[in-house]
């Protein structure tokens, strides 16, 4: 059956347009993965790979187009930055108990609205299925922060008004609670960090409605 879906829709490289596959070996041989994580304001950082250009282009594909192929391929990649995120001692799966809570960083309400989609949840929706399938443990995406306020453009800012763009920009949700978790590992997940305003935003949010994060996942870090 798949070989004649194959023949009535055939895949191509999301990049180069090359037949046969969603990323071609070339293509995939250019985005640089197994990368050491870095520190967000007291919790690690872990990116599945350095954004490039190639990894620019899945990006734009999954959030602007809703592209199912390039979605799936981020999920790939942040499901290589948790395995790092837990394999920083040889006893890490013995700590995992209980659930592992997904938290996404939210879009605004605009650009939810214009797209007809919600990327971010569905990002770590499908990021929490591929998890719980490979660790078979419990793992839940749970859209705990939403945004309060219109959020500037933040194209033409610099990483200093970036900041202070976001500040304040993110609230939980209501009826969210520290004690409705029942785990001990929670992870704010994004596709791309360049400033960190808005992950840092995120990470103030979740501290201030008591909640500790563990690290941050990402699909995508900036050089």
């Amino acid at each position: 059956m798949q070989d004649i879906l194959q023949l009535l829709f055939p895949s191509s490289c999301l990049i180069c347009k090359e037949a046969g596959v969603h990323i071609c070996a070339s293509c995939d041989s250019k985005i640089t993965r197994h990368l050491s994580p870095r520190n967000l304001d007291g919790v690690p950082l872990w990116p599945g790979a350095y954004s490039g250009e190639e990894l620019t282009q899945i990006i734009l594909l999954a959030k602007e187009q809703n592209n199912a192929a390039a979605r799936n391929f981020l999920v790939h990649l942040l499901v290589q930055a948790f395995m790092g995120a837990t394999a920083d001692s040889a006893s890490a799966e013995s700590k995992l108990t209980g659930e592992i809570l997904l938290v996404p960083i939210p879009s605004s309400s605009r650009a939810n609205r214009k797209r007809g989609y919600r990327h971010s949840y569905l990002l770590v929706r499908e990021l929490a299925k591929e998890l719980s399938r490979a660790t078979a443990l419990k793992v839940v995406a749970s859209e705990l922060l939403q945004t309060n306020r219109k959020i500037a453009d933040q194209s033409a800012l610099n990483r200093q008004e970036r900041l202070v763009n976001m500040h304040g920009a993110y609230s939980l949700v209501a009826g969210a609670s520290r004690q409705r978790f029942q785990g001990n590992r929670l992870y704010l997940v994004d596709d791309l960090v360049t400033s960190g305003s808005s992950l840092r935003e995120g990470l103030r949010a979740l501290r201030s409605g008591g909640f500790s994060p563990t690290g941050v996942l990402l699909a995508g870090v900036s050089t």
